[in-house]
């Protein structure tokens, strides 16, 4: 009896030891600082929804259907938030990217749109799964005749025909890539938010009407359907870049 009474102290003891050490031991959990970048599409002062209609100031219609664009080496203070992301709107929404990383100056950042020259012509099946280079990601937004990257792509539907009947059934296609058209761009007015105490949110606007519209370079959509950036096509394809390029700005 009396070593049993022994054995029931000492277990107790062990566990009362163990249950102690639990409570004592201190949380070593490092907190990870987080940045999300998020890119609204517009239509002037509204948002822009895909295979909605909208009307262009000659009163043509025009709807929607495909929006996307990489962005390559995006910065803020000089630290690199993001290698390269795939701007995805029908997909993804409006994410852009989020990551691990410290926003340094919560007042700029900078980017490319496109792919750099020093990766777009490789093999985009040796990118890792989870890369937006890679060719199960990418998907339409490689050319394998190219061979490279489509920088952006933006399709869209348009009714040229003003009256009261809306047919939107000429195709229009802007697919913008090479390494001629890759644009570099800096946004110095951008406001980054805490979402929560660990993750850190800025927005950028794409105005598509000012894509289509831009006083400097307007694209008409009745003759200036389509670029797959060939040679052939190549002022279509600079008024395009441009445009793009002039139409990103912070929320």
């Amino acid at each position: 009896m009396k070593q049993i009474l022994i054995l029931a102290l000492l277990l107790f003891s062990g566990l009362s030891s163990c249950a102690k050490k639990k409570v004592d031991e201190p949380e070593n959990t490092p907190v990870v600082q987080q940045a999300r970048l998020s890119l609204r599409p517009m239509f002037d002062s509204d948002y822009l929804y895909l295979d909605s209609i909208y009307t262009l100031n000659n009163g043509y219609k025009i709807q929607f259907l495909e929006l996307k664009a990489y962005f390559a080496d995006i910065q803020s203070g000089g630290t690199v938030l993001k290698e390269i992301a795939l701007f995805n709107y029908r997909d993804n929404g409006t994410l852009v990217f989020q990551a691990d990383q410290v926003v340094t100056n919560p007042t700029s950042i900078q980017f490319g749109i496109g792919v750099p020259s020093s990766v777009n012509h490789n093999d985009p099946s040796t990118f890792a799964n989870t890369n937006p280079l890679n060719i199960a990601i990418a998907n339409d937004m490689h050319w394998d005749w190219n061979p490279g990257y489509i920088f952006f792509k933006i399709e869209a539907k348009a009714d040229t025909i003003v009256d009261a009947v809306t047919n939107c059934d000429l195709s229009l296609v802007y697919h913008v890539g090479t390494d001629t058209y890759f644009t570099t761009k800096t946004i110095s007015n951008l406001n980054w938010s805490a979402v929560s105490s660990t993750l850190n949110e800025a927005w950028l606007k794409l105005n598509l009407k000012n894509f289509v519209e831009n006083p400097a370079s307007p694209i008409d959509v009745k003759t200036e359907t389509s670029t797959h950036s060939a040679s052939s096509q190549a002022a279509l394809t600079e008024k395009a870049r441009q445009n793009f390029a002039a139409s990103l700005s912070a929320l």
